[in-house]
Order: structure tokens, then C-alpha cells, then sequence
């Protein structure tokens, strides 16, 4: 079974209540883009964390707290247990963030004890992994990775409440991201280090100064299941990164209507075409490219140097594209790149009470 895609946003020490509110409202509205199809956690600060449990009721979105003691309850002035966060309905936390490691000298041993505490109380973890520049510099990213699980992995005896984030220090904030295949090279070996039972249910996300610009790309690879952001997930702009993740469908009978109005647009439209015919200019660094199977073509515009990876016979996976209106008809805009160019289609019955969130694609019949 496919591993559902999950994204985590990490607030850090951002915030107040009246701009947590702003963003959690925002947040919550574009989640129609994705629904269910995305597995979503937002870990405020802790003063936030009721309030966003409010916000977020009745919509996909999850609750999550950054950090929680190593003890349990007791003389630990200052501290917050696991259970303590289940008591107060928190499902999720994360543990070992490269932050809580390096600045408040979190140890593999204090992480490994953290998580036992989670297994005990029930609590699920986003547990973080990485290297430090100098580590990946000596090529020892995977000796890294597998010290940090060593650790834990004795602890663990329910993974459906675990979730992997790698999270390569040196691009964490910093603008610089492992390119997809550093990513996918270290998720791949990752899985490996994972018990055999658990290795392939595991999701494993990447985390590093993800954005709406290289998240298409990574979401591609084979062991990447999502993403683990911290900055971009304070921005409305989070809700595209999460779309990006939601699993494409493969095109099957198409479907034309034709409706007075979208409002909003819709965005996570996604589908797979093989190209049927190699890139023809458009005029103003645009091409054309027609995609489809036997069942449907459509004519993408591509902008860019995009159109070179086109290639006749070579499999197409569109994602997040956004429904608009075009002249009455319901057309597809291929995200900040490209655009569908419809041809007139004879419309039969109409039915103008069906939920245009429903709506996949829109083709150009064959």
C-alpha cells in the first residue's frame, strides 16, 4: 500500500496570537486544495497550541508540539510531559530537531528517552535526523543518520506512530537544499537502516529549506514522503507545498463541463500523460506539447527549457495545477509554468450542481 503523504510545518519561536490566528485561518481555508489526500501537522509554540486545536477542528489539519521532557511527571520545574499532551487531545510532537540537539545539548541518549516516553503515552513523533556540514563533508552522512536511529530503534515498538524527518543541518534556513537526488540517496539509505518490517510503512520526510519553487521535484523521488518545513511553513504560500504532495491519478475517462463560476479556484489537480508529440514553439519562450494516453490528449504551454525534458514517448506526472474558468469552460492552468490550450468542445447534458472540487482534469478530446 502506498505510504500516505505527510507534511509537518514547524512554527519554531515565531508568532503571536493575533498573527498564529491570521496564518491558522489561512491555512485552514486552503486545505480544501488537498482535503485528505496529505497527512498535515503544525507545531506551534506552546501557547498556541489550543488555540490552533480550535482553529484547526473539523478541517485535515493536526496539532503537534516542538518539544516535551525527557522525565515524567514530577519535580521538573519548567517541563511538559508526553502524556501531559495527550492529555490536552496533542497527538503529535517532534523529537531531535537539529535546534534542540545543537543548542540545548539534546543527546542521542536524552532523544532515545524522549521517544520512549512517546511509545508509552501513545504519543506519534516526527523524529529528526541530520548531518552537520563538515559530517556531510567527510562523506559521513549515512554513519550519522544511522547513529541518531540506533538509538531509538530499541525503543520503538508501535511505528505507525513514527514518522522520519531528514534534515541535513547545513540547509536548514540557510537557503541551500540537497538536491533531490542527495535527498533521495540519503531517504534510500535511511529505509535501509529501518527494521524490515517496518522499513517500507515508514514515512520519511525531507526537511531543509523547502519551498513552493523545489518541492515538486523532491516530492518525486521514490523515498520521499512529504516534507518537514520550518520558515515557508509561516507563509500562505505552505498550502502550495503541501498540494504539491497530494499522489497524482492516472488519466481515465474525461470529463468537459461547463459552469457560470469558481469561486475559489481550485489547485492539486494532477494526472499522468505520455507525450505524444515533441515540443512546437509558441512564441515568447513558450511551447506547446500535446500529453495524453488512448482515452484523451491535452495540449500543454510550457515555458522554459521545460519543453526539453518532453520527450516523445517519455511519461508526463502533472501536479498542482489549478482549476479556473476560461469563456465558460473549466480549464487547467499547469501551475507557474504552463497552461492547458483547450479546443472548442461540443458540451452535452451539463450538470452545474456537481462540486467542481471533484474535478480532476479538463481534456481536449481525441
Amino acid at each position: 500500500m502506498p505510504r500516505k503523504p505527510f507534511v509537518g510545518g514547524n512554527w519554531k519561536c515565531n508568532g503571536t496570537i493575533a498573527s498564529g490566528t491570521e496564518l491558522a485561518e489561512t491555512l485552514k481555508n486552503g486545505s480544501v486544495m488537498y482535503k485528505n489526500a496529505v497527512e498535515v501537522v503544525i507545531c506551534p509554540v506552546a501557547p498556541q497550541i489550543n488555540m490552533l486545536s480550535k482553529i484547526f477542528k473539523r478541517s485535515p489539519l493536526n496539532v503537534g508540539a516542538q518539544n516535551f521532557s525527557k522525565d515524567a511527571e514530577g519535580a521538573f520545574t519548567g517541563e511538559i510531559t508526553a502524556s501531559m499532551l495527550k492529555d490536552v487531545g496533542v497527538n503529535w510532537s517532534l523529537i531531535g530537531h537539529s535546534e534542540r540537539r545543537t543548542k540545548y545539548g539534546e543527546t542521542d541518549e536524552i532523544c532515545a528517552a524522549k521517544v520512549e516516553k512517546a511509545q508509552e503515552a501513545k504519543l506519534s513523533i516526527i523524529f529528526c535526523i541530520g548531518e552537520l556540514l563538515e559530517e556531510r563533508e567527510k562523506e559521513e552522512t549515512d554513519a550519522v543518520n544511522k547513529r541518531m536511529l540506533d538509538a531509538v530503534i530499541p525503543k520503538i515498538t508501535d511505528w505507525s506512530k513514527v514518522v522520519i524527518a531528514y534534515e541535513p543541518v547545513w540547509a536548514i534556513g540557510t537557503g541551500k537544499v540537497a538536491t533531490p537526488d542527495q535527498a533521495q540517496d540519503a531517504h534510500a539509505a535511511i529505509r535501509k537502516m529501518l527494521p524490515e518490517a517496518a522499513a517500507e510503512k515508514v514515512r520519511i520526510l525531507y526537511g531543509g529549506s523547502v519551498t513552493t519553487d523545489n518541492c515538486k521535484e523532491l516530492i518525486g523521488k521514490e523515498d520521499i514522503d512529504g516534507f518537514l518545513v520550518g520558515g515557508a511553513s509561516l507563509k500562505p504560500t505552505f498550502t502550495d507545498i503541501i498540494t504539491a504532495c497530494v499522489p497524482v491519478k492516472p488519466l481515465t475517462k474525461p470529463e468537459f463541463r461547463k459552469v457560470s463560476s469558481i469561486e475559489p479556484e481550485q489547485r492539486g489537480v494532477s494526472f499522468y500523460g505520455k507525450v505524444l508529440k515533441a515540443a512546437e514553439s509558441a512564441g515568447e519562450d513558450a511551447s506547446t506539447v500535446v500529453v495524453g494516453d488512448e482515452t484523451a490528449t491535452v495540449t500543454l504551454r510550457v515555458r522554459g527549457d521545460r519543453a526539453s525534458t518532453c520527450e516523445v514517448g517519455k511519461v508526463m506526472r502533472v501536479q498542482n495545477a489549478k482549476v479556473i474558468m476560461v469563456k465558460g469552460f473549466i480549464q487547467v492552468q499547469i501551475d507557474k509554468w504552463a497552461a492547458l490550450a483547450l479546443s472548442d468542445v461540443e458540451i452535452g447534458e451539463v450538470n452545474t450542481k456537481k462540486d467542481i472540487s471533484g474535478v480532476e482534469y479538463e481534456l481536449t478530446s481525441t
